[in-house]
Protein backbone atom coordinates (compact mmCIF):
# COMPACT_ATOMS: atom_id res chain seq x y z
CA UNK A 1 0.00 0.00 0.00
CA UNK A 2 1.24 3.25 -0.93
CA UNK A 3 2.43 5.82 1.99
CA UNK A 4 0.41 8.57 3.56
CA UNK A 5 -3.19 6.66 2.96
CA UNK A 6 -5.18 5.26 5.69
CA UNK A 7 -5.13 1.44 5.68
CA UNK A 8 -7.67 -0.87 6.20
CA UNK A 9 -6.47 -1.92 9.84
CA UNK A 10 -6.52 1.94 10.94
CA UNK A 11 -10.06 2.58 9.29
CA UNK A 12 -11.06 -0.75 11.78
CA UNK A 13 -9.57 0.87 14.60
CA UNK A 14 -11.29 4.22 13.93
CA UNK A 15 -14.46 2.39 13.53
CA UNK A 16 -13.92 0.26 16.39
CA UNK A 17 -13.84 3.61 18.91
CA UNK A 18 -17.37 4.33 18.16
CA UNK A 19 -18.78 1.43 20.50
CA UNK A 20 -17.06 2.66 23.44
CA UNK A 21 -19.13 6.38 23.44
CA UNK A 22 -22.67 3.62 23.43
CA UNK A 23 -21.17 1.66 26.34
CA UNK A 24 -20.61 4.98 28.12
CA UNK A 25 -24.21 6.04 27.16
CA UNK A 26 -25.30 2.81 28.68
CA UNK A 27 -23.63 3.50 31.92
CA UNK A 28 -25.39 6.56 32.46
CA UNK A 29 -28.70 4.76 31.53
CA UNK A 30 -27.60 2.43 34.54
CA UNK A 31 -26.81 5.44 36.54
CA UNK A 32 -30.27 7.01 35.91
CA UNK A 33 -31.72 3.90 36.74
CA UNK A 34 -29.84 3.43 40.01
CA UNK A 35 -30.63 6.98 40.79
CA UNK A 36 -34.73 6.17 40.37
CA UNK A 37 -34.35 3.29 42.51
CA UNK A 38 -32.83 5.42 45.30
CA UNK A 39 -35.28 8.34 44.94
CA UNK A 40 -38.31 5.98 44.81
CA UNK A 41 -36.74 4.18 48.17
CA UNK A 42 -36.26 7.44 49.97
CA UNK A 43 -40.08 8.33 48.61
CA UNK A 44 -41.20 5.06 50.45
CA UNK A 45 -39.42 6.07 53.24
CA UNK A 46 -41.02 9.50 53.58
CA UNK A 47 -44.76 8.06 52.92
CA UNK A 48 -43.81 5.77 56.00
CA UNK A 49 -43.00 8.36 58.11
CA UNK A 50 -45.83 10.43 56.85
CA UNK A 51 -48.27 7.54 58.36
CA UNK A 52 -46.49 7.87 61.61
CA UNK A 53 -47.24 11.82 62.02
CA UNK A 54 -50.45 10.62 60.31
CA UNK A 55 -51.40 8.67 63.23
CA UNK A 56 -49.90 10.97 65.86
CA UNK A 57 -52.44 13.76 64.65
CA UNK A 58 -55.01 11.41 65.32
CA UNK A 59 -53.59 10.83 68.68
CA UNK A 60 -52.77 14.16 69.70
CA UNK A 61 -56.69 15.17 68.62
CA UNK A 62 -57.66 12.53 71.31
CA UNK A 63 -55.48 13.41 73.72
CA UNK A 64 -57.06 16.80 73.60
CA UNK A 65 -60.46 15.34 73.92
CA UNK A 66 -59.03 13.64 77.16
CA UNK A 67 -57.92 16.49 78.91
CA UNK A 68 -60.73 18.12 78.09
CA UNK A 69 -62.87 15.25 79.62
CA UNK A 70 -60.76 15.75 82.75
CA UNK A 71 -60.88 19.12 83.00
CA UNK A 72 -64.26 19.46 82.73
CA UNK A 73 -64.48 16.61 85.49
CA UNK A 74 -62.17 18.41 87.41
CA UNK A 75 -64.51 21.64 87.47
CA UNK A 76 -67.52 19.12 88.30
CA UNK A 77 -65.92 17.73 91.48
CA UNK A 78 -63.69 20.54 93.12
CA UNK A 79 -65.49 23.36 90.49
CA UNK A 80 -67.90 24.38 93.83
CA UNK A 81 -69.53 25.85 90.95
CA UNK A 82 -73.51 25.48 89.73
CA UNK A 83 -74.55 23.65 86.48
CA UNK A 84 -73.90 26.98 84.52
CA UNK A 85 -70.79 27.22 84.72
CA UNK A 86 -70.38 23.87 84.43
CA UNK A 87 -72.57 24.46 80.62
CA UNK A 88 -70.00 27.32 80.23
CA UNK A 89 -67.12 25.51 80.50
CA UNK A 90 -68.33 22.60 78.01
CA UNK A 91 -69.11 25.60 75.38
CA UNK A 92 -65.90 26.45 75.79
CA UNK A 93 -64.38 23.27 74.79
CA UNK A 94 -66.99 22.44 72.43
CA UNK A 95 -66.12 26.13 70.86
CA UNK A 96 -62.46 25.64 70.58
CA UNK A 97 -62.92 22.07 68.48
CA UNK A 98 -66.35 22.35 66.81
CA UNK A 99 -65.10 19.90 64.00
CA UNK A 100 -63.70 17.41 66.52
CA UNK A 101 -65.93 17.80 69.55
CA UNK A 102 -70.13 17.63 68.69
CA UNK A 103 -71.34 18.03 71.86
CA UNK A 104 -70.53 17.43 76.07
CA UNK A 105 -73.18 15.74 78.51
CA UNK A 106 -73.07 15.66 82.53
CA UNK A 107 -75.27 12.98 83.77
CA UNK A 108 -75.53 12.67 87.40
CA UNK A 109 -76.57 10.04 89.11
CA UNK A 110 -79.43 12.37 90.98
CA UNK A 111 -80.93 13.69 87.73
CA UNK A 112 -79.10 16.06 86.60
CA UNK A 113 -78.68 16.62 83.17
CA UNK A 114 -76.24 19.38 81.68
CA UNK A 115 -74.01 19.69 78.79
CA UNK A 116 -73.65 22.32 75.83
CA UNK A 117 -75.42 23.01 73.46
CA UNK A 118 -78.55 22.00 75.29
CA UNK A 119 -80.62 20.21 72.32
CA UNK A 120 -78.03 17.92 72.04
CA UNK A 121 -78.86 15.28 74.91
CA UNK A 122 -82.34 15.36 73.41
CA UNK A 123 -80.52 13.64 70.48
CA UNK A 124 -79.50 10.43 72.47
CA UNK A 125 -81.74 7.53 71.06
CA UNK A 126 -81.80 4.64 72.90
CA UNK A 127 -78.65 2.97 71.48
CA UNK A 128 -76.49 6.19 72.73
CA UNK A 129 -77.92 5.90 75.92
CA UNK A 130 -76.97 2.20 75.60
CA UNK A 131 -73.31 2.88 74.85
CA UNK A 132 -72.38 5.33 78.04
CA UNK A 133 -74.27 2.50 80.55
CA UNK A 134 -72.36 0.02 78.95
CA UNK A 135 -68.39 1.96 79.05
CA UNK A 136 -69.47 3.27 82.42
CA UNK A 137 -70.44 -0.28 84.35
CA UNK A 138 -67.30 -0.55 85.77
CA UNK A 139 -66.00 2.89 87.68
CA UNK A 140 -62.48 1.83 87.28
CA UNK A 141 -62.23 1.92 83.60
CA UNK A 142 -61.34 5.68 83.08
CA UNK A 143 -61.52 7.32 79.76
CA UNK A 144 -63.24 4.85 77.27
CA UNK A 145 -63.52 5.21 73.75
CA UNK A 146 -66.73 3.51 71.90
CA UNK A 147 -66.31 1.81 68.72
CA UNK A 148 -67.47 4.62 65.70
CA UNK A 149 -70.70 4.21 64.40
CA UNK A 150 -72.71 5.73 62.34
CA UNK A 151 -74.94 8.62 63.80
CA UNK A 152 -76.72 12.24 62.81
CA UNK A 153 -74.64 13.76 65.67
CA UNK A 154 -71.66 14.21 62.92
CA UNK A 155 -70.75 17.04 60.95
CA UNK A 156 -71.82 15.46 58.21
CA UNK A 157 -75.18 14.25 59.16
CA UNK A 158 -76.80 10.58 58.32
CA UNK A 159 -72.94 9.36 56.96
CA UNK A 160 -71.00 10.81 59.94
CA UNK A 161 -69.32 8.42 62.15
CA UNK A 162 -68.76 8.81 65.75
CA UNK A 163 -67.47 8.13 69.02
CA UNK A 164 -68.98 8.53 72.58
CA UNK A 165 -65.94 9.21 74.87
CA UNK A 166 -66.79 8.15 78.74
CA UNK A 167 -65.18 9.02 81.85
CA UNK A 168 -67.25 7.96 85.24
CA UNK A 169 -67.06 11.49 87.24
CA UNK A 170 -66.70 10.20 91.29
CA UNK A 171 -65.88 12.04 94.71
CA UNK A 172 -62.61 12.11 96.54
CA UNK A 173 -63.64 9.18 98.35
CA UNK A 174 -64.81 7.19 95.13
CA UNK A 175 -68.32 7.35 95.14
CA UNK A 176 -69.62 7.92 91.87
CA UNK A 177 -71.71 11.25 90.91
CA UNK A 178 -72.55 10.74 87.34
CA UNK A 179 -71.29 10.55 83.67
CA UNK A 180 -69.53 12.67 81.66
CA UNK A 181 -70.12 11.88 78.28
CA UNK A 182 -68.23 13.55 75.30
CA UNK A 183 -69.59 12.99 70.90
CA UNK A 184 -66.55 13.26 68.79
CA UNK A 185 -66.30 13.07 64.93
CA UNK A 186 -64.43 9.85 63.92
CA UNK A 187 -64.68 10.98 60.18
CA UNK A 188 -63.26 14.67 60.69
CA UNK A 189 -60.13 13.31 63.02
CA UNK A 190 -59.52 10.70 60.34
CA UNK A 191 -59.86 13.26 57.34
CA UNK A 192 -57.24 15.44 59.58
CA UNK A 193 -54.51 12.81 59.73
CA UNK A 194 -55.02 12.27 55.99
CA UNK A 195 -54.27 15.49 54.75
CA UNK A 196 -50.85 15.13 56.18
CA UNK A 197 -50.30 12.66 52.50
CA UNK A 198 -49.81 16.17 51.03
CA UNK A 199 -48.12 16.01 47.35
CA UNK A 200 -49.30 12.12 46.99
CA UNK A 201 -52.32 10.56 46.46
CA UNK A 202 -53.02 8.43 49.45
CA UNK A 203 -55.92 6.36 50.91
CA UNK A 204 -56.36 6.10 54.68
CA UNK A 205 -58.39 3.04 55.87
CA UNK A 206 -58.89 3.11 59.98
CA UNK A 207 -59.73 -0.37 62.22
CA UNK A 208 -60.51 -0.94 65.60
CA UNK A 209 -59.03 -2.84 67.84
CA UNK A 210 -60.65 -6.36 66.57
CA UNK A 211 -59.32 -5.09 62.95
CA UNK A 212 -62.69 -4.20 61.25
CA UNK A 213 -62.87 -1.12 58.84
CA UNK A 214 -63.69 1.94 60.69
CA UNK A 215 -63.35 3.99 57.75
CA UNK A 216 -61.91 4.56 54.39
CA UNK A 217 -60.70 7.55 52.74
CA UNK A 218 -58.87 8.90 49.82
CA UNK A 219 -56.79 11.81 49.55
CA UNK A 220 -56.04 13.74 45.56
CA UNK A 221 -52.72 15.23 45.68
CA UNK A 222 -54.18 18.07 43.36
CA UNK A 223 -56.57 18.82 46.19
CA UNK A 224 -56.62 17.75 49.68
CA UNK A 225 -59.89 19.07 50.40
CA UNK A 226 -61.22 16.58 47.46
CA UNK A 227 -62.22 13.26 49.24
CA UNK A 228 -63.41 9.82 48.49
CA UNK A 229 -65.31 7.99 51.25
CA UNK A 230 -65.67 4.21 50.23
CA UNK A 231 -65.67 0.78 52.00
CA UNK A 232 -64.44 -2.31 49.59
CA UNK A 233 -65.22 -5.43 50.37
CA UNK A 234 -61.41 -6.42 49.93
CA UNK A 235 -60.76 -4.47 53.31
CA UNK A 236 -63.66 -4.91 55.73
CA UNK A 237 -60.82 -6.60 57.95
CA UNK A 238 -56.98 -5.70 58.43
CA UNK A 239 -55.86 -9.10 56.92
CA UNK A 240 -57.95 -8.76 53.82
CA UNK A 241 -56.85 -5.61 53.42
CA UNK A 242 -53.09 -6.45 53.24
CA UNK A 243 -53.27 -9.70 51.32
CA UNK A 244 -55.32 -7.39 49.02
CA UNK A 245 -52.96 -4.90 48.57
CA UNK A 246 -50.28 -7.60 48.45
CA UNK A 247 -51.95 -9.12 45.28
CA UNK A 248 -52.43 -6.22 43.94
CA UNK A 249 -48.62 -4.92 44.17
CA UNK A 250 -49.56 -1.59 45.65
CA UNK A 251 -47.41 -0.20 48.73
CA UNK A 252 -48.91 0.73 52.46
CA UNK A 253 -48.20 0.78 55.77
CA UNK A 254 -49.66 0.23 59.13
CA UNK A 255 -49.33 2.09 62.35
CA UNK A 256 -50.88 1.39 65.49
CA UNK A 257 -52.08 3.81 68.34
CA UNK A 258 -50.22 3.45 71.68
CA UNK A 259 -52.72 4.44 73.71
CA UNK A 260 -57.01 4.41 74.01
CA UNK A 261 -58.75 3.49 71.67
CA UNK A 262 -56.13 0.99 70.07
CA UNK A 263 -56.89 1.89 66.46
CA UNK A 264 -54.77 1.30 63.59
CA UNK A 265 -54.43 3.35 60.42
CA UNK A 266 -53.22 1.90 57.07
CA UNK A 267 -51.87 4.53 54.47
CA UNK A 268 -52.05 3.01 50.73
CA UNK A 269 -49.28 5.18 48.12
CA UNK A 270 -50.30 5.48 44.84
CA UNK A 271 -47.37 3.72 43.42
CA UNK A 272 -48.27 4.73 40.07
CA UNK A 273 -48.62 8.68 40.59
CA UNK A 274 -44.94 8.37 42.02
CA UNK A 275 -43.57 6.43 39.20
CA UNK A 276 -44.78 9.10 37.05
CA UNK A 277 -42.97 12.05 38.70
CA UNK A 278 -39.79 10.20 37.54
CA UNK A 279 -41.02 9.63 33.98
CA UNK A 280 -38.75 11.97 32.29
CA UNK A 281 -35.21 10.05 34.16
CA UNK A 282 -36.96 6.85 33.25
CA UNK A 283 -37.63 8.21 29.31
CA UNK A 284 -33.99 9.83 29.03
CA UNK A 285 -32.71 6.39 29.99
CA UNK A 286 -35.06 4.51 27.26
CA UNK A 287 -33.93 7.20 24.56
CA UNK A 288 -30.16 6.91 25.45
CA UNK A 289 -30.86 2.94 25.21
CA UNK A 290 -32.79 2.99 22.02
CA UNK A 291 -30.12 5.29 20.44
CA UNK A 292 -26.94 3.14 21.73
CA UNK A 293 -28.80 0.41 20.16
CA UNK A 294 -29.63 1.99 16.92
CA UNK A 295 -26.06 3.48 16.68
CA UNK A 296 -24.63 0.22 17.56
CA UNK A 297 -26.90 -1.19 14.81
CA UNK A 298 -25.65 1.13 12.08
CA UNK A 299 -22.14 0.58 13.21
CA UNK A 300 -22.57 -2.79 12.61
CA UNK A 301 -23.93 -2.60 8.91
CA UNK A 302 -21.62 0.04 8.57
CA UNK A 303 -18.63 -2.24 9.70
CA UNK A 304 -19.78 -4.92 7.53
CA UNK A 305 -20.42 -3.47 4.69
CA UNK A 306 -17.14 -1.84 4.03
CA UNK A 307 -15.55 -5.00 4.95
CA UNK A 308 -17.98 -7.55 2.64
CA UNK A 309 -18.38 -5.39 0.00
CA UNK A 310 -14.76 -5.35 -1.28
CA UNK A 311 -15.42 -9.57 -0.95
CA UNK A 312 -18.99 -9.59 -2.29
CA UNK A 313 -17.61 -7.63 -5.55
CA UNK A 314 -14.52 -10.24 -5.87
CA UNK A 315 -16.88 -13.04 -5.23
CA UNK A 316 -19.34 -11.80 -8.12
CA UNK A 317 -16.25 -11.19 -10.13
CA UNK A 318 -14.69 -14.73 -10.05
CA UNK A 319 -18.57 -16.18 -10.72
CA UNK A 320 -19.08 -13.83 -13.73
CA UNK A 321 -15.56 -15.19 -14.81
CA UNK A 322 -16.55 -19.28 -14.13
CA UNK A 323 -19.45 -18.61 -16.77
CA UNK A 324 -16.93 -17.87 -19.29
CA UNK A 325 -16.47 -13.97 -19.33
CA UNK A 326 -13.00 -13.65 -18.99
CA UNK A 327 -12.48 -10.21 -20.21
CA UNK A 328 -14.36 -8.98 -16.89
CA UNK A 329 -12.16 -6.22 -14.90
CA UNK A 330 -12.77 -5.48 -11.22
CA UNK A 331 -12.95 -2.14 -10.36
CA UNK A 332 -10.78 -0.51 -8.55
CA UNK A 333 -11.79 2.58 -6.56
CA UNK A 334 -9.99 1.80 -3.00
CA UNK A 335 -6.49 2.64 -2.02
CA UNK A 336 -6.27 -0.08 0.54
CA UNK A 337 -5.27 -3.40 0.75
CA UNK A 338 -7.98 -4.32 -1.04
CA UNK A 339 -8.26 -2.46 -3.93
CA UNK A 340 -4.54 -3.43 -4.25
CA UNK A 341 -5.50 -7.35 -4.08
CA UNK A 342 -8.60 -6.28 -7.30
CA UNK A 343 -5.22 -4.85 -9.36
CA UNK A 344 -3.24 -7.69 -8.45
CA UNK A 345 -6.18 -9.93 -9.70
CA UNK A 346 -6.98 -7.76 -13.11
CA UNK A 347 -3.18 -8.49 -13.60
CA UNK A 348 -3.64 -11.71 -13.27
CA UNK A 349 -6.51 -11.86 -15.25
CA UNK A 350 -4.90 -10.27 -18.22
CA UNK A 351 -1.81 -13.13 -17.91
CA UNK A 352 -4.87 -15.97 -18.71
CA UNK A 353 -6.37 -13.94 -21.27
CA UNK A 354 -2.90 -13.44 -22.96
CA UNK A 355 -1.81 -17.17 -22.54
CA UNK A 356 -5.51 -18.38 -23.72
CA UNK A 357 -5.65 -16.64 -27.12
CA UNK A 358 -1.72 -17.71 -27.28
CA UNK A 359 -3.12 -21.36 -26.69
CA UNK A 360 -6.35 -20.43 -29.27
CA UNK A 361 -4.02 -19.79 -32.16
CA UNK A 362 -1.61 -22.88 -31.55
CA UNK A 363 -4.94 -24.90 -31.45
CA UNK A 364 -6.17 -23.55 -34.53
CA UNK A 365 -3.22 -24.33 -36.49
CA UNK A 366 -2.93 -27.64 -35.27
CA UNK A 367 -6.29 -28.27 -36.49
CA UNK A 368 -5.57 -27.09 -39.25
CA UNK A 369 -2.78 -28.60 -39.88
CA UNK A 370 -4.72 -32.32 -38.71
CA UNK A 371 -7.70 -31.60 -41.53
CA UNK A 372 -4.82 -31.14 -44.03
CA UNK A 373 -3.09 -34.11 -43.15
CA UNK A 374 -6.32 -36.36 -43.42
CA UNK A 375 -7.43 -34.44 -46.55
CA UNK A 376 -3.56 -35.53 -48.18
CA UNK A 377 -4.36 -39.09 -46.92
CA UNK A 378 -7.66 -39.13 -48.82
CA UNK A 379 -6.89 -38.05 -52.11
CA UNK A 380 -4.07 -40.47 -52.94
CA UNK A 381 -6.01 -43.52 -51.86
CA UNK A 382 -9.23 -42.11 -53.95
CA UNK A 383 -6.46 -41.36 -57.26
CA UNK A 384 -4.98 -45.06 -56.63
CA UNK A 385 -8.65 -46.81 -57.04
CA UNK A 386 -9.58 -44.77 -59.68
CA UNK A 387 -6.39 -45.35 -62.08
CA UNK A 388 -6.80 -48.97 -61.62
CA UNK A 389 -10.25 -48.74 -62.42
CA UNK A 390 -9.40 -47.07 -66.07
CA UNK A 391 -6.54 -49.29 -66.50
CA UNK A 392 -9.14 -52.23 -66.62
CA UNK A 393 -11.17 -50.52 -68.73
CA UNK A 394 -8.83 -50.31 -71.69
CA UNK A 395 -8.80 -53.91 -71.73
CA UNK A 396 -12.43 -54.68 -71.53
CA UNK A 397 -14.06 -51.06 -72.68
CA UNK A 398 -14.94 -49.41 -75.66
CA UNK A 399 -13.27 -45.73 -76.35
CA UNK A 400 -16.46 -44.02 -75.88
CA UNK A 401 -16.34 -45.22 -71.96
CA UNK A 402 -13.11 -44.78 -71.65
CA UNK A 403 -13.84 -41.46 -72.98
CA UNK A 404 -16.44 -40.97 -70.98
CA UNK A 405 -14.82 -42.44 -67.82
CA UNK A 406 -11.61 -39.83 -68.48
CA UNK A 407 -14.45 -37.09 -68.48
CA UNK A 408 -15.83 -37.83 -65.04
CA UNK A 409 -12.21 -38.61 -63.84
CA UNK A 410 -11.45 -34.90 -64.99
CA UNK A 411 -14.18 -33.74 -62.94
CA UNK A 412 -13.19 -35.66 -59.89
CA UNK A 413 -9.70 -34.54 -60.00
CA UNK A 414 -10.60 -30.86 -60.35
CA UNK A 415 -13.37 -31.60 -57.22
CA UNK A 416 -10.87 -33.17 -55.12
CA UNK A 417 -7.82 -31.21 -55.66
CA UNK A 418 -9.63 -27.89 -55.47
CA UNK A 419 -7.89 -26.38 -51.66
CA UNK A 420 -9.50 -22.86 -52.32
CA UNK A 421 -11.95 -24.25 -49.09
CA UNK A 422 -12.65 -26.89 -47.60
CA UNK A 423 -16.04 -26.33 -47.73
CA UNK A 424 -18.49 -27.22 -50.66
CA UNK A 425 -22.34 -26.97 -51.68
CA UNK A 426 -24.02 -30.11 -50.45
CA UNK A 427 -25.27 -30.43 -54.31
CA UNK A 428 -21.73 -30.19 -55.41
CA UNK A 429 -20.36 -33.11 -52.93
CA UNK A 430 -23.83 -35.20 -53.84
CA UNK A 431 -22.56 -34.26 -57.87
CA UNK A 432 -19.15 -35.68 -56.98
CA UNK A 433 -20.67 -38.56 -55.05
CA UNK A 434 -22.24 -40.25 -58.23
CA UNK A 435 -19.18 -39.61 -60.38
CA UNK A 436 -17.17 -41.35 -58.05
CA UNK A 437 -20.11 -44.13 -57.71
CA UNK A 438 -20.09 -44.17 -61.67
CA UNK A 439 -16.38 -45.01 -62.08
CA UNK A 440 -16.84 -47.86 -59.02
CA UNK A 441 -19.63 -49.08 -61.35
CA UNK A 442 -17.09 -49.30 -64.06
CA UNK A 443 -14.84 -50.91 -62.11
CA UNK A 444 -16.79 -53.66 -60.50
CA UNK A 445 -18.73 -54.49 -64.07
CA UNK A 446 -21.82 -52.91 -62.81
CA UNK A 447 -23.00 -55.89 -60.33
CA UNK A 448 -24.33 -53.27 -58.46
CA UNK A 449 -26.96 -50.54 -58.85
CA UNK A 450 -27.05 -47.21 -57.12
CA UNK A 451 -29.30 -44.17 -56.72
CA UNK A 452 -27.98 -40.74 -55.51
CA UNK A 453 -30.81 -38.27 -55.01
CA UNK A 454 -30.52 -35.08 -56.04
CA UNK A 455 -30.34 -32.21 -52.79
CA UNK A 456 -33.14 -30.52 -52.08
CA UNK A 457 -33.62 -26.81 -53.45
CA UNK A 458 -33.47 -25.63 -50.13
CA UNK A 459 -30.27 -27.14 -48.89
CA UNK A 460 -28.54 -27.95 -52.36
CA UNK A 461 -26.57 -24.72 -51.46
CA UNK A 462 -25.76 -25.59 -47.89
CA UNK A 463 -21.92 -25.80 -47.31
CA UNK A 464 -20.45 -29.21 -45.89
CA UNK A 465 -17.28 -30.13 -46.02
CA UNK A 466 -16.21 -31.88 -49.09
CA UNK A 467 -15.22 -35.52 -49.41
CA UNK A 468 -16.88 -36.68 -46.73
CA UNK A 469 -19.23 -38.97 -48.78
CA UNK A 470 -16.89 -40.58 -50.71
CA UNK A 471 -14.97 -42.89 -48.30
CA UNK A 472 -18.59 -43.94 -47.04
CA UNK A 473 -19.28 -44.81 -50.20
CA UNK A 474 -16.39 -46.55 -50.95
CA UNK A 475 -16.56 -48.42 -48.24
CA UNK A 476 -20.06 -49.79 -48.72
CA UNK A 477 -18.93 -50.90 -52.09
CA UNK A 478 -15.95 -52.71 -51.06
CA UNK A 479 -17.02 -54.23 -47.64
CA UNK A 480 -20.67 -54.44 -48.60
CA UNK A 481 -21.63 -55.24 -52.08
CA UNK A 482 -18.14 -56.71 -53.50
CA UNK A 483 -18.24 -60.02 -51.58
CA UNK A 484 -22.83 -60.06 -51.68
CA UNK A 485 -23.49 -62.96 -53.80
CA UNK A 486 -26.97 -64.53 -54.58
CA UNK A 487 -28.90 -61.06 -54.84
CA UNK A 488 -27.75 -58.14 -56.66
CA UNK A 489 -26.40 -54.90 -54.76
CA UNK A 490 -27.75 -51.21 -54.47
CA UNK A 491 -26.56 -48.54 -53.02
CA UNK A 492 -28.68 -44.78 -52.24
CA UNK A 493 -27.52 -41.90 -50.90
CA UNK A 494 -29.66 -38.98 -50.02
CA UNK A 495 -30.34 -36.13 -47.38
CA UNK A 496 -32.57 -34.62 -45.71
CA UNK A 497 -33.22 -31.81 -42.60
CA UNK A 498 -33.85 -32.99 -38.77
CA UNK A 499 -34.35 -29.72 -37.30
CA UNK A 500 -31.26 -27.53 -37.21
CA UNK A 501 -28.78 -30.80 -38.59
CA UNK A 502 -28.82 -32.41 -42.01
CA UNK A 503 -29.05 -36.06 -42.08
CA UNK A 504 -26.70 -37.64 -44.89
CA UNK A 505 -27.46 -41.62 -45.24
CA UNK A 506 -25.76 -43.85 -47.15
CA UNK A 507 -27.68 -47.06 -47.61
CA UNK A 508 -26.91 -50.80 -48.71
CA UNK A 509 -28.02 -54.30 -49.10
CA UNK A 510 -24.83 -56.09 -48.67
CA UNK A 511 -23.25 -58.67 -46.43
CA UNK A 512 -23.79 -56.10 -43.30
CA UNK A 513 -21.87 -56.59 -40.11
CA UNK A 514 -21.71 -57.59 -36.47
CA UNK A 515 -22.32 -54.97 -33.55
CA UNK A 516 -18.84 -56.25 -32.65
CA UNK A 517 -17.30 -54.75 -35.53
CA UNK A 518 -19.69 -51.48 -35.55
CA UNK A 519 -18.50 -51.11 -32.56
CA UNK A 520 -14.40 -51.09 -33.51
CA UNK A 521 -15.89 -49.22 -36.76
CA UNK A 522 -15.18 -45.50 -35.48
CA UNK A 523 -12.95 -46.15 -32.93
CA UNK A 524 -10.31 -43.69 -33.07
CA UNK A 525 -6.48 -44.49 -33.08
CA UNK A 526 -3.11 -43.09 -33.50
CA UNK A 527 -2.23 -45.39 -35.88
CA UNK A 528 -5.43 -44.35 -38.36
CA UNK A 529 -3.87 -41.71 -39.66
CA UNK A 530 -0.40 -43.50 -40.46
CA UNK A 531 -1.27 -45.39 -43.02
CA UNK A 532 -2.97 -45.09 -46.33
CA UNK A 533 -2.52 -47.54 -48.90
CA UNK A 534 -5.34 -49.82 -49.76
CA UNK A 535 -3.12 -53.04 -48.62
CA UNK A 536 -3.49 -51.47 -45.14
CA UNK A 537 -7.04 -50.84 -45.35
CA UNK A 538 -7.74 -53.94 -46.59
CA UNK A 539 -5.79 -55.66 -43.40
CA UNK A 540 -7.56 -53.57 -40.76
CA UNK A 541 -11.05 -54.39 -42.39
CA UNK A 542 -11.03 -50.78 -44.52
CA UNK A 543 -11.24 -48.50 -41.67
CA UNK A 544 -7.73 -47.32 -41.12
CA UNK A 545 -8.51 -44.05 -43.50
CA UNK A 546 -12.07 -44.41 -44.96
CA UNK A 547 -14.52 -43.99 -42.04
CA UNK A 548 -12.56 -43.31 -39.38
CA UNK A 549 -11.11 -40.45 -41.38
CA UNK A 550 -14.36 -39.41 -42.05
CA UNK A 551 -15.13 -39.18 -38.69
CA UNK A 552 -12.22 -37.55 -37.51
CA UNK A 553 -13.06 -34.22 -39.91
CA UNK A 554 -16.61 -33.94 -38.83
CA UNK A 555 -15.23 -33.57 -35.28
CA UNK A 556 -12.55 -31.79 -35.59
CA UNK A 557 -14.88 -29.03 -37.43
CA UNK A 558 -18.35 -29.15 -35.99
CA UNK A 559 -17.20 -30.46 -32.46
CA UNK A 560 -18.12 -33.93 -30.23
CA UNK A 561 -22.12 -33.99 -31.12
CA UNK A 562 -21.25 -34.60 -34.78
CA UNK A 563 -19.83 -37.29 -37.21
CA UNK A 564 -21.25 -40.93 -38.27
CA UNK A 565 -23.04 -43.20 -36.66
CA UNK A 566 -23.53 -46.61 -38.66
CA UNK A 567 -26.40 -49.49 -38.08
CA UNK A 568 -26.32 -52.49 -39.73
CA UNK A 569 -27.29 -56.37 -39.68
CA UNK A 570 -25.73 -59.46 -41.08
CA UNK A 571 -26.67 -60.24 -44.28
CA UNK A 572 -29.18 -57.54 -44.58
CA UNK A 573 -27.19 -54.26 -45.03
CA UNK A 574 -25.65 -51.34 -43.59
CA UNK A 575 -27.17 -47.75 -42.96
CA UNK A 576 -24.18 -44.96 -42.37
CA UNK A 577 -25.82 -41.76 -41.53
CA UNK A 578 -24.16 -38.50 -41.13
CA UNK A 579 -24.81 -35.69 -38.43
CA UNK A 580 -23.71 -32.08 -39.50
CA UNK A 581 -25.11 -28.58 -38.13
CA UNK A 582 -26.61 -25.93 -40.82
CA UNK A 583 -27.21 -22.47 -39.73
CA UNK A 584 -30.80 -21.26 -41.42
CA UNK A 585 -31.32 -17.16 -42.59
CA UNK A 586 -34.14 -15.25 -43.09
CA UNK A 587 -32.96 -15.31 -46.41
CA UNK A 588 -33.26 -19.19 -46.76
CA UNK A 589 -30.86 -21.12 -48.40
CA UNK A 590 -28.19 -19.77 -50.15
CA UNK A 591 -24.19 -20.10 -50.77
CA UNK A 592 -23.54 -17.08 -48.71
CA UNK A 593 -26.63 -17.39 -46.16
CA UNK A 594 -26.61 -20.99 -45.31
CA UNK A 595 -23.63 -23.16 -44.28
CA UNK A 596 -22.99 -26.35 -42.37
CA UNK A 597 -21.88 -24.76 -39.15
CA UNK A 598 -18.43 -25.22 -37.52
CA UNK A 599 -17.85 -25.66 -33.93
CA UNK A 600 -15.63 -22.80 -33.86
Amino acid sequence: MRRGRIGARTKLLIWLIMPSLILEAAVIWLAQSNTTSFLRQTQNSALDGMVVQSVRMMESQMNDLVLNVLGIEKEIVYGGTKPEDWIRTMETAVMTRPELVRGIVYLGNDGLVAGYPEYFWDSFADKEIGIIRKQTKDPNNGVVWSEPFSSTMGATGLNSLVSIVTKQVADDDGRSMGVLAFVTDVTNIVQRGAAFAGNYDTRTLLYDRNDRLIYSITIVARNSYETLEYAERNTETLEAAKSYFDRSGQYYVISDMKQAPYWKAVVVGDVKTLQNKYRPIVRFAILILVLGSAGLIVLYFAVSWWFTKPIVSLTRGIRHIARGHLNHQFEVARPDEFGEMAREFNRMMRTIQDLIETLKKTEEQKRQADLQSLLSQINPHFLYNTLNTIDIMVDFKGKDDIHRMMAVLIRLLKYGLDRTSVLRSLGDEMTYVKDYLTILSARYDNRFSFEVENAPPELASARILKLILQPIVENAVFHGLHSLTGRPGRLSVKAVRSGSDLIIAVADNGVGMTKRRIGELLRLRPSSRREGSEAGQERSGGFRIGLRNVHERIQLYYGAGYGLSVHSEPDVGTTVTVRLRIIETEDGYDGSSLQAASGR
